[in-house]
Formats: C-alpha cells, structure tokens, sequence
C-alpha cells in the first residue's frame, strides 16, 4: 500500500511532546518496507517549523529520511489550483501530490484536508486523536499501533 503524510503526521514524529504514536506508525510502517510518501513541500515544511522554534533544522532528517519525497512540478500545482475543496495552498499541494501517486491512504491531523481527501478519493487516517485541530468526535483515531479508522464514508446498503 501506499501512504501519504502531510506535515501535521511529520512534525509529530520528529517534535519533543509530539503524538509518539505519529513515530511508532512510521517506524513500523517503514520497517515493514511499506512505502510512504510526501510531496517535496514536507521539508519546506517541517525546515519552517523547526527554525520557527529555534530547533536543530537537522532534526527533520529522520523522518526524511523515511518518506519517498515526490517533487512538485507544474502538473502538480495545477491539479492543486483545480482541487475544489476548500483547503489551503499547501494543503491543496498535498492533496494532489496524494492524488497523482494513488496513494491508498493519507495520514493527517488536518481536518480540513481529511474532509478534502475524503471528498476527492483517497481514505483518510491518523496515529490517535490531536489537539491540532482535529477533534476526536472527528473520528480520526487509530489504534495504540497506528491508524485503524478511515474516513471514507460508508456505501449505503
């Protein structure tokens, strides 16, 4: 299977006080030789975060290290301006990353772009509940060992 992680996934797995089950995921799922993937904007962003902070910017090198980053071109850009959901640029920049590369499955704490992904095909999913900006009646929560729960809507009976 294919995953897809946006920065709200990466920065937990690589931030002190970040959702340890965010590292546990990506560690088992990497060890496991399934394939994750991000768009090239995953170091933009967590590069942003960790200088924002006043952290090591080498701190983002292992999760990096993990993820199969895919580059953004103008056939992506463009997909993203033709995204209809209501997300941000960069959200929208994922989605299609996502989109382009059939990932199976999106990993996110963004509610926003789980609403999106939903909307647009992909299955959506994350290690446990988050306080950034997910809220838990979202349903967006997995198990202790990683993400369980999808949120694409049910097919009627």
């Amino acid at each position: 299977m294919r995953w897809y992680i946006d920065a709200s996934i990466a920065l937990h797995a690589l931030l002190p006080g970040g959702d340890a089950r965010a590292l546990r995921w990506l560690d088992t799922t990497t060890l496991a030789g399934e394939e994750v993937f991000s768009s090239t904007l995953l170091q933009l962003e967590l590069t942003r975060v960790l200088r924002r902070e006043e952290l090591d910017v080498s701190m983002a090198r292992p999760v990096l290290d993990r993820v199969n980053q895919v580059s953004i071109d103008d056939g992506i850009l463009r997909f993203a301006a033709a995204i209809e959901a209501h997300v941000k640029s960069l959200d929208a920049i994922h989605l299609a990353s996502a989109l382009l590369l059939d990932a199976g499955v999106v990993l996110t704490y963004d509610q926003r772009l789980a609403v999106a992904c939903i909307e647009s095909g992909p299955a959506v999913a994350a290690p446990g509940p988050c306080s950034d900006g997910v809220d838990e009646s979202d349903d967006l929560t997995g198990s202790e060992d990683g993400p369980t729960v999808s949120l694409r809507p049910e097919e009627p009976s």
